[in-house]
This record gives structure tokens, sequence and C-alpha cells, in this order.
């Protein structure tokens, strides 16, 4: 399909009308690539870009990036005169400024909310992962793309979907926006889902979020607090409850552990093993399964933990690779390699004697 060049765009001394501009901003939304073709983005202080607009773009030809950024600065720069309602300028404004943000990568962009398709035995559901604006250095702030895949995965482990009215117990580590556990929970299990105290307002916002999804797949979610610095301590606490509560103290071990995108610094695979160990049941048959990216500058990260996982008794059960896009990854959105990452997933289950 041959690229729409900007000046085919509504250009701004033609005088455009309001809805010709909001539908073009929508056709110039740059969104990330890991995301099903009919997913959709929110501002956290706008609305959902109506039907319409949306099925526009999926039938739009690509347009080419070159001369876009002036052309939404343009627009962001003109006083729209010729446009008689002040909320429809406004609205163009933001939209504009949205378009130029995406451009920035996601640090330059603000809070938003994403809905994400996942696959489960019976067909697919989607939860809608809230992520805050990128202010400081928490990485557990923004979903990337081991957890999308993993998120995706979790319906193929047989084991996860127990017989009968039993429910699995499972525990996440590093749960970050929560995807991961949030999908599992809606695949029937009972989950516990953990993070440092800087996510957890987050993450349990997540997980009200998605109360009802999890309600209908007959699972449940629960969100606390575990530092991998102090791997035996876990506070549960209440829906609604504040991050500095006490909550109570968690005390129970688990036949399954997940993990996804959570070693990025020398430290982690040491912490993440140590609190594996802790909180993984001795049940013969317990599982713990991860994603990790295989970025070059972590794959020592990655040796050591597999070394560290053999160290506790644990094997590799199942494993392979796959490739997703670690979305708003780059500046470069409209280069269609940007942010694509190959990541390494793996079932661990306990050696046998």
């Amino acid at each position: 399909m041959a690229l729409l060049d900007v000046l085919d765009l509504p250009q701004l001394y033609t005088k455009p009308s309001a809805e010709t501009l909001l539908d073009t901003l929508s056709l110039l939304t740059s969104a990330p690539p890991s995301w099903e073709p009919s997913d959709h983005e929110d501002q956290s202080d706008g609305e959902r870009t109506p039907d319409r607009r949306r099925i526009a773009r999926s039938r739009a030809p690509p347009i080419n990036p070159e001369g876009v950024t002036r052309y939404l600065t343009n627009i962001v720069s003109s006083s729209l005169r010729w446009i008689p309602e002040e909320e429809m300028k406004e609205e163009i404004w933001i939209q504009a400024s949205a378009r130029l943000s995406e451009r920035a990568g996601r640090t330059g962009m603000g809070a938003l909310s994403r809905t994400f398709r996942i696959p489960s035995p019976n067909g697919q559901f989607e939860l809608s992962i809230h992520e805050p604006a990128l202010t400081g250095d928490d990485l557990g702030l923004k979903t990337w793309a081991a957890s999308y895949m993993l998120a995706k995965r979790l319906h193929r482990f047989d084991f996860l979907r127990p017989e009968g009215n039993s429910k699995l117990s499972v525990l996440e580590l590093g749960s970050g926006t929560g995807l991961v556990g949030l999908a599992m929970a809606a695949l029937g299990a009972d989950v516990v889902l953990t993070d440092l105290p800087s996510i957890y307002t987050n993450l349990a916002r997540n997980a009200r979020d998605n109360s009802d999804v999890i309600r209908q797949g007959k699972g449940s979610a629960r969100c606390g607090v575990l530092d991998w610095t102090e791997p035996s301590i876990c506070r549960l606490l209440p829906e609604g409850s504040d991050v500095n509560d006490e909550g109570c103290p968690l005390n129970t071990k688990f036949p399954v552990i997940l993990a996804a995108d959570s070693l990025y610094s020398p430290e982690h695979p040491r912490w993440l093993v140590h609190t594996v160990s802790e909180w993984l049941s001795p049940d013969p048959e317990a599982k713990v399964i991860v994603e990790f990216p295989l970025r070059d500058a972590y794959l020592p990260e990655v040796k050591d933990f597999r070394e560290r996982m053999a160290g506790i008794g644990l094997q590799i059960v199942k494993e392979g690779e796959e490739r997703g896009y670690d979305d708003w990854g780059s500046a470069n959105q409209d280069d269609s390699d940007a942010g694509l990452v190959r990541c390494w997933w793996s079932c661990w289950g306990r050696k046998s004697a």
C-alpha cells in the first residue's frame, strides 16, 4: 500500500472543519505494534476514540513520517480561528499534543490506560491496564513486552487449569502494572500480586478496575507489598487501603510462582531466586514460570538467574523464545522495528530425587 504524504493531509490554510482535523489526528495515532489492531488507548483525562475514527484509522493507508511532526506542531500553534466552538478547538489541540508526545516515546506521554486481549481456553477476554506518567525511574509503572507475551501464554500451561472445583493458588513477584497476575486470575486462579510500595497503588487500582473480568473467570486477585531484599516479609493490603497501612502478613506458600521482565540490575537474580525459594511450595509438582527479554545489557543477569535456580533444586521443564515489542520504547514510533525484543520464557519444576 502506497504511503500518504503529509501534503495529502488537510492543510490548515484550507480551513478544514473540526471533525476533519480530529479524524486526521486519529489517523496519526502512533500505536504500539504489540497491540491488536482493534485495541485502543485512552488518555486518562479524555474519552476513548469513537468507533468511527478507529475504523477509519484501520482502513487508512500508512502515512510517510517525514513532515508529520511539523504538521502537528502547526496545529498546536494555530489559533484555529475559523472553528467557532471553543471546546472543539481545545480537543484538537489536546489530540495534536498527544500525537507529538507519542513520537517522543513513552516517557514523553502522560498517564494512560490500555486494553489488552488475552486468550483463554474459552475464547478471549480483555484487561484494562492503567499506566501512570513516567516521572521517575519506577519501571514497574509501564507494561513491558515480556509481560504481555507471558499473559497470552498462560492458557497453554495445562497444569494451570486444575480439574473440578479446586482453584490454583498463584503468587506473582514483581507484578508491575499487574497484567500477568490479573490474566492468571481471570483464567480462574486465586492470585496474590506483589511489588514494591511505590508500585502498589497503581497495581491495586488495576486489580480493582478488572474485578468484574476476574469474577467472571471465577478467580480472585489480592495485592500486597513484597521487597525482595526482605524476601520473607509480605504484607497483604485490603482493597481500598493505603500502602502505608499495616495490612496482614502473608504466611502461605504457593504451588505456582510467576515473574516477568524483572532482571535489570546485577542484584536482581540473587534477590529474585531467594524470594522464589522463600515462597515456593515444597510440593514436588510446584512450578515457577518466568519470561525475560534477552537484551544484550542484561544477558549476564539471565545467566545468573538460571544458575541460581538450579542451585535451589529447580530445573527447566519447558522453555522457548519469542519476539515482541517494548511498546513506546523508542522515540521513532514510525519505525516498524522500533522496540522489537527477543524474549525467553521458561517453566521450572523440582529436580527428581
